[in-house]
């Protein structure tokens, strides 16, 4: 018998023992932390994102630190990342969760991007999207605050979120009479969100509210590893 199983340690105790510390070194506080981190996201990377491994993946993608985004994504490109994997209620109710915990520029755009590629699958048939995960305005919101006013409609961030809203707001088809008044309000607030942020004359502040866009800066309590 194991010594820890004869003090009184079950085995269950020693996972959550495990995984706190594990909860504990992906905070990134320290460059211990940052190293660990790092070479477990370059491990995930050789592993590759999968069916039965994707939650590890989307666990790091919460991590606010680039170098560790970067070892974890490699050379894939951000967009496709998560391919290999079929969209679900799970997994997108992470992205959005994502969206409304940071605040706009508060997440590294790799990050997005990888969020966005998930979406841009979803919602490729709108309809079928809102069938697995029904977005709400409030989502709504939390993802339109992540455009970035100081660049154009081709950066690649504003363009993979310009299209996503796009996307939801053909949810409101003129052709296909609509009943449930949640859709008309959230494929209305996508709309009015992306139409202020094309038109040159209007502000994002006409559309979300103050609060919400709030700047941040990923990089600011960032913490670099030993060898950057």
């Amino acid at each position: 018998m194991k010594r820890w199983e004869e003090e009184g340690w079950q085995e269950e105790d020693l996972n959550k023992l495990e995984l706190s510390f594990l909860h504990n070194i992906f905070r990134c506080q320290d460059t211990e932390g940052v190293d660990g981190t790092l070479y477990y996201a370059k491990y995930l990377n050789k592993a590759g994102v999968h069916p039965d491994n994707y939650p590890a993946f989307l666990e790091i993608l919460e991590v606010k630190n680039h170098w560790v985004i970067d070892a974890l994504l490699g050379d894939k490109a951000p967009e496709t990342f998560f391919q290999p994997v079929q969209p679900n209620y799970y997994i997108l109710k992470e992205c959005f969760k994502a969206f409304a915990q940071s605040k706009s520029g508060g997440v590294y755009p790799k990050n997005l991007l990888v969020y966005m590629g998930i979406l841009e699958v979803t919602y490729q048939s709108p309809l079928e999207g809102y069938r697995v995960y029904p977005v709400t305005a409030t989502d709504v919101n939390n993802l339109g605050k992540h455009l970035d006013a100081d660049q154009d409609q081709l950066y690649p961030l504003n363009k993979s979120i310009l299209t996503i809203l796009d996307k939801i707001a053909s949810l409101l088809d003129p052709g296909r009479p609509e009943e449930n008044e949640e859709i008309t309000k959230v494929a209305t607030q996508a709309n009015n969100i992306r139409g202020k942020f094309l038109d040159i004359t209007k502000s994002l502040n006409e559309a979300i509210p103050d609060l919400l866009l709030e700047k941040g800066n990923f990089a600011e309590e960032e913490v670099p590893p030993s060898q950057p």
